[in-house]
């Protein structure tokens, strides 16, 4: 009979102790995977700073969970006139390009698709231009890339006046398994967006966009994108990975740069985007607020307040530098 009590009582204890269980392991779970993250973001951001080919050893692992690759997790756009007085702009349409030019100057268009120049053939003839024979041009010539799509618009003496780039991210997904649900945390472009069952995504970290000002007045608008290249034949990520570096482009690195948009598409959860566009433009919406825009120096929404046409820089003079750069590190099990 004494028996049967205690294990009644300790049938009783497990039983009440269970969801504290639970919630411990849970707690666990959450903890070893957000440092995990935290952690390897930083070593990835380390070795996207070193030579090419220069990398180092990451250990990590998530028990029980996964780390797997997000391809084409983000897709940016920047345009910005580099030289002269004219107004260009470089727009989607479908597959194909939209160019205009306001003041007319623009004369040709040259295409780049993974850093090597696109043309077409026109009698036999390998032609790298397309001309600007209206104010606004259509290409739609099929033009595949897989990571960075290119176009330069130059004036009659060939001298680049605008540049426009499409630059697609890929990121990895770290999960980590709870009771119920998952907890997932991406590393995407230099961020670390965080997501628990049940509960609002939070971005721990947000993508490298800044602005400065100079010791002579001007500013400096700098954004360092960040791609992973892992092969598409990796199936198993939890496990001891090599970093190496793939080098750094300098996609624009201009003195004189105007009329800058910035453009995003974001995957994954539908909130990253808009929270990216709050960050980077509170101070914005807080100017708009009060009636109060005058020496505004900073991020703005190029049209609607929501940012859907992208983003632009505010400031005076309305010239300033602009250095944007994509850093690539190969991820390898």
């Amino acid at each position: 009979m004494l028996l049967a009590m205690v294990v009644a009582i300790m049938s009783a204890v497990v039983v009440f102790l269970q969801p504290f269980v639970i919630d411990l392991n849970d707690n666990r779970a959450w903890a070893a995977g957000g440092v995990t993250a935290e952690q390897m973001n930083d070593r990835i951001l380390v070795v996207a700073g070193m030579p090419n080919g220069t990398g180092l050893v990451h250990q990590t692992g998530i028990p029980g969970g996964s780390i797997d690759v997000l391809f084409n997790i983000e897709s940016w756009t920047i345009g910005a006139d580099i030289y002269g007085n004219d107004r260009v702009e470089v727009f989607r349409n479908g597959s194909g390009i939209v160019v205009s030019s306001d003041n007319r100057t623009a004369e040709t268009i040259e295409i780049w698709t993974d850093g090597q120049q696109a043309g077409f053939w026109n009698n036999e003839v390998w032609i790298t231009q397309w001309p600007m024979t209206e104010w606004k041009t259509v290409v739609d010539d099929p033009l595949s890339y897989a990571s960075t799509f290119r176009v330069d618009v130059l004036d009659r003496n060939g001298t680049p006046i605008h540049r426009w780039m499409e630059i697609n991210i890929d990121g990895l997904r770290l999960s980590s398994p709870l009771a119920e649900g998952t907890f997932v945390i991406d590393l995407s472009n230099g961020a670390i967006i965080e997501k628990l069952p049940n509960k609002n995504l939070a971005i721990e970290e947000f993508p490298r966009l800044s602005h400065r000002k100079t010791i002579d007045g001007g500013h400096v608008v700098r954004f360092v994108l960040l791609d992973i290249d892992v092969d598409n034949a990796a199936t198993n990520l939890n496990r001891d990975l090599d970093l190496t570096s793939r080098g750094s482009e300098m996609l624009f690195d201009v003195e004189n740069a105007r009329n800058l948009v910035l453009g995003m598409d974001i995957g994954g959860d539908s909130t990253v985007e808009p929270r990216y566009i709050d960050h980077w433009t509170s101070e914005h919406e807080i100017r708009i607020a009060t009636g109060d825009l005058e020496g505004y120096t900073g991020f703005g929404p190029k049209g609607p307040l929501s940012g859907a046409d992208g983003l632009t820089f505010h400031s005076n003079p309305a010239n300033f530098q602009l250095e944007i750069l994509l850093q690539k590190v190969e991820v390898v099990p």
